[in-house]
């Protein structure tokens, strides 16, 4: 074999591989007699066909599968040589299958990434301020509240009951913009919870002081994406953030009934029906439940300040190709949970191409951190297992509704996306011990709080 690298610009490289002549012809000779063996033709015994006859019936150039495993099998041999280590999927100039002929070199091309060098700054013992979290009586009991809702029972008011926060509703209601009909905007027997804001804003406070069967306006300004239908997904849609003109609108309500929801009494027997001990120990598993959730939470921020400050302290050429692969992600993210939110991707606003501009800033941040963070992993000596790759399908096939072996069967299909769930793996463990080597200032909730508004009003004012 021989091989050519050109240096393209930044990452890019570009591979000339040449096939020796003897290699071409053994392996049509070795493809010709195993379509010997499949092909019946009159006149001739079943694996005696002439190679020349069977050549005019499947020329060379149409055994495609054959030369695209040869050209995958000198390009990874090309690699082995260079020591070059590809930052993502390899673009294979195919057209010169249509150029072969027996006993002369097959010569192609392959341009790709390489993954830069990175020269590491300090990564251990890196300082950053976290919170000293304190489970408050009122976060208990807020939490209990919860536990109890499922196993409440409704009771009606009787008439002539205002409403007030924290009732229960039945309503029917009809939105208008102007003289128009909002689409999607009416009800029947509606049930909803004052205070719990799932509704616009502004809607549930003009409920209060209302009793049943009134007919009332309810006037709110709509969100600034309303016409996009797109309210569940966390994900910002692209264009969302421009400024629009308030649409202010008009519901038509009418209360059917108000009642109130009584819980269950937090007795022994109660929690011991629930799997607990008794409610001191119930209290005492929710307190913990807290902690644990705001320490968790904690973490991601403190991780995520980690990821910001590795991409800020190195100065790194991300491969083209990272790039578009993370876009793709990000895209292909958001078609999923417009999927999971029950809406049809063109009721939804979401324009991938828009996308794919307005997201691009951000998909070089996160793939120069993956680069990093891939590259400190190494350094480290960290790999992935399969007992990590087991783990990722379960929290996939929960994350996504599916079974264990469904996710398996879509990773394995492609092989990118295989590669992105194993290096985010990879990438996690580098994060992971990144964080248990940082050295921390505790602060209150509420000085971090103040901390976490200040560095918000700074990075506002920079923008």
């Amino acid at each position: 074999m021989e091989f050519k690298v050109e240096e393209l610009e930044g990452t890019r490289r570009k591979l000339d591989i040449e096939i020796p002549g003897n290699v071409v012809a053994q392996r049509i000779t070795r493809a010709y007699k195993e379509i010997n063996k499949q092909v019946k033709m009159p006149g001739f015994r079943s694996g005696k066909i002439p190679q020349d006859i069977l050549e005019k019936q499947v020329p060379l150039e149409s055994m495609s599968e054959l030369w695209q495993g040869l050209m995958q099998e000198y390009y990874d041999k090309a690699l082995m040589e260079t020591g070059m280590v590809p930052a993502g999927p390899p673009e294979i100039d195919h057209s010169a299958i249509n150029e072969i002929k027996r006993d002369k070199p097959f010569s192609f091309s392959v341009v790709l990434d390489i993954k830069p060098e990175v020269k590491f700054k300090n990564y251990k013992g890196l300082k950053f301020k976290k919170t000293l979290f304190e489970v408050t009586d009122a976060e208990v009991e807020a939490s209990i509240h919860k536990h109890l809702e499922p196993f409440g029972a409704f009771e009606i008011f009787r008439e002539g009951h205002e409403v007030q926060l924290g009732d229960h509703l039945v309503m029917n209601f009809e939105g208008y913009l102007g003289n128009e009909p909002l689409e999607n905007s009416d009800a029947e027997d509606y049930p909803m919870c004052v205070g719990e804001k799932k509704m616009i804003a502004g809607f549930e406070d003009q409920l209060i002081g209302h009793k049943v069967g009134e007919e009332f306006e309810v006037k709110v300004t709509l969100p600034v994406d309303w016409n996009k239908k797109l309210r569940r997904v966390s994900m910002p849609i692209p264009g969302a953030t421009e400024q629009e003109a308030d649409d202010l609108a008009t519901f038509q309500v009418r209360i059917k009934e108000i009642k109130k929801k009584n819980l269950p009494e937090l007795t022994d027997e109660f929690v011991q029906q629930q799997g607990e001990e008794s409610v001191k120990s119930f209290r005492r598993n929710v307190k913990t439940g807290i902690q644990n959730m705001k320490e968790h939470a904690e973490e991601v921020r403190i991780k995520q300040d980690i990821f910001n400050y590795l991409v800020k302290e190195h100065d790194i050429e991300t491969p083209e190709s990272l790039i578009k692969q993370e876009l793709k992600f990000m895209i292909e993210g958001m078609k999923f949970q417009i999927q999971q939110s029950g809406m049809k991707l063109e009721d939804s606003g979401f324009n991938p191409e828009q996308a794919e501009q307005e997201w691009r800033p951000r998909a070089e941040f996160n793939a120069k951190g993956y680069v990093i963070l891939e590259g400190i992993a190494k350094a480290e000596n960290l790999h992935v297992a399969q007992s990590d790759m087991e783990e990722e399908y379960k929290r996939l096939a929960e994350e996504t509704k599916k079974s264990v072996e469904e996710v398996k069967q879509s990773l394995f299909s492609s092989q990118d996306y295989m590669t992105q769930t194993s290096n985010r793996i990879l990438g996690q463990k580098a994060l992971n011990l990144i964080f248990s080597h940082c050295e921390y200032e505790y602060l209150s909730e509420a000085d971090m709080k103040k901390e976490l508004e200040k560095k918000a009003q700074e990075a506002a004012q920079q923008k």
